[in-house]
């Protein structure tokens, strides 16, 4: 697709459309006010676009059918409008994701507890994404990185997840003024499982990381070279994992497999935390075994 003078091309899918992923062309943007243009140099694809693709979740702008792809972005800043105090052209950025909507969570500065849920979020609910050559966006919304972070900066976003999934934990665990966990099991080594994998190993803990796929693979190394130990559920059972393990202080879920969450929860310690990190789009339908959370 040749784009014209005024428009630039971008990926887009119809939300809702299995398959629809496609190439458009959207308005040039152009900075005003406190915005800045920011020039694409990469753009992250996770389970969240996948499942966008594949028509479980999105939805387009209110003015539009499409949505434009991409939620994890890095980009250099090519120009910026008269009001902009906090960027300069050349900087490296990366963008949040989530819009606020004016409800009292977004006027703390909290938008991720939303209270009123008419947030937007670029790249999936009601705004497009980033997977295009150009954007415009209000500064306050790019972080500017330091350029020896260009390799691993369109990364900020899913580790921005496990990162406050920890903060969470231990701002939960404040109760107990003592909680003070080394050992972790992460289920999952996707982007977000291998993220967390490398965090908890950063806090040092002992991290036994869960994934289907058998040794050796990529994720496999990954979490070896963090010095975790990486298992594959088929080669292992779940069960048999966990009875060889001491008792569990903190668990990552990144799988969206709810019955799996569940399960993990028999190998919780006292006082242990399980952290939900995924997100099922669709109509999945489950059977749980909901006593568990009345157990001691």
């Amino acid at each position: 697709m040749t784009a014209s003078s005024s428009t630039i091309p971008a990926v887009a899918v119809y939300p809702g459309q299995a398959g629809s992923i496609h190439l458009t062309e959207v308005p040039l943007p152009r900075p005003r006010g406190h915005q800045a243009l920011v020039r694409v140099r990469r753009v992250g694809v996770c389970g969240t676009d996948q499942e966008i693709i594949a028509g479980k979740f999105g939805s387009p702008p209110a003015d539009t059918s499409e949505l434009v792809l991409g939620h994890e972005v890095l980009g250099e800043v090519a120009a910026i409008g008269a009001d902009v105090r906090s960027l300069a052209v050349g900087d490296l950025v990366v963008a949040t994701v989530r819009r606020p909507d004016g409800c009292p969570a977004c006027q703390r500065g909290q938008p991720d507890m939303c209270v009123w849920r008419t947030y937007t979020e670029r790249g999936i609910i009601g705004a497009h994404g980033f997977m295009v050559e150009e954007f415009v966006d209000d500064a306050n919304y790019l972080i500017p990185i330091p350029a020896a972070l260009e390799a691993v900066g369109v990364l900020a976003e899913p580790l921005s997840v496990v990162e406050k999934a920890l903060r969470h934990a231990n701002l939960i665990q404040r109760r107990l003024n003592s909680w003070a966990p080394t050992t972790a099991l992460v289920l999952g080594a996707g982007p977000i499982g291998l993220l967390g994998t490398m965090l908890l190993r950063a806090h040092a803990m002992e991290v036994v990381t869960l994934a289907r796929r058998p040794r050796p693979n990529p994720a496999a190394a990954i979490v070896e070279q963090c010095g975790a130990r990486y298992v594959s559920s088929r080669q292992q059972s779940l069960a048999a994992i966990t009875a060889e393990l001491p008792p569990i202080d903190l668990i990552f879920e990144a799988t969206g497999v709810a019955t799996l969450a569940f399960a993990a929860m028999g190998a919780l310690g006292s006082n242990g935390v399980l952290v939900l990190l995924s997100l099922t789009g669709g109509d999945a339908t489950e059977s749980l075994p909901i006593d568990r959370l009345n157990r001691e």
